[in-house]
């Protein structure tokens, strides 16, 4: 009998790897070991994987979408409140991979609108499709605008300040571009796990030679490798449904984290 694993199942496995790497993070001063980070490699990848899959198979892709843009406001009115009131020294808070589970869904309905419009001349749909795509590069541009004019202007920043808490952004999303092409990659070879697993080398090599220092050290994002093991076993299937449980853990965890790390430290 082969072995397989559901939706659910992976969705577990990412939670457990993820908590393993944000021990990391936020504990590193209690000599939490580095494997801890190897081991989180392998969350990010799929919980990409299953924005992928969760985007395919919803019944109500807004609906879906607009859940991961309020857990996008959540992180970051936490992420703020923890680096504005419970920073320790210039360690900062950055953690929304609800942002890049947003921006890599548009993109996928973005790719929707363009081969509907295409298919059936719907000129609403292509200019819908195009609109889509250019959204996530233009809540780029106000917040680095902000950084661009170094507190001369306080509309600027008030804009770029407000619109990083509104929308999040192609080029500030957690694990950056990369993370938000693989995502649409595995939309793009769903069912196909030969061309996905293929993506997710593609990803980590680029990681890998974008970065510098010892592999094991300094630059081991390509470890993200580890994800393809679940993704080729996976069945298809959904599985038990944790959508809610996985909104509330993904804040509540680092915030706990975070608050205790902090007057641990004080």
């Amino acid at each position: 009998m082969k072995t397989k694993v559901n939706g659910f199942q992976i969705k577990v496995i990412g939670v457990i790897t993820m908590v393993f790497d944000h021990l990391g993070q936020f504990f590193s001063f209690l000599g939490i070991p580095l494997w801890f980070h190897w081991i989180g490699r392998i969350a990010a990848p799929l919980f990409l994987f299953e924005s992928s899959e969760g985007f395919i198979h919803t019944s109500n892709r807004k609906k879906y979408m607009f859940r991961l843009l309020i857990g996008f406001w959540i992180m970051s009115v936490g992420d703020w409140i923890l680096n504005t009131y419970f920073a320790i020294g210039n360690a900062i808070v950055i953690n929304n991979i609800f942002g890049t589970l947003l921006v890599g869904t548009i993109y996928m309905q973005s790719i929707e609108f363009l081969k509907s419009g295409v298919k059936n001349k719907a000129s609403k749909d292509i200019l819908s499709g195009i609109g889509l795509f250019l959204l996530p590069i233009l809540t780029s541009v106000l917040p680095l605008l902000g950084a661009f004019t170094g507190g001369s202007s306080a509309i600027v920043n008030w804009i770029a300040l407000l619109s990083g808490f509104l929308l999040p952004s192609l080029l500030l999303a957690e694990g950056g571009f990369l993370f938000v092409l693989l995502a649409v990659l595995f939309y793009l070879f769903h069912g196909k796990k030969i061309w996905q697993v293929l993506s997710l080398v593609v990803i980590a090599a680029i990681s890998y030679f974008a970065g510098g220092g010892n592999p094991f050290t300094d630059n081991y994002q390509w470890m993200m490798l580890l994800s393809a093991i679940p993704i080729i076993l996976y069945d298809g299937t959904k599985g038990k449904s944790m959508r809610n449980f996985f909104y509330i853990f993904y804040p509540a965890h680092i915030f706990i984290f975070a608050l205790i790390s902090y007057f641990i430290q004080r």
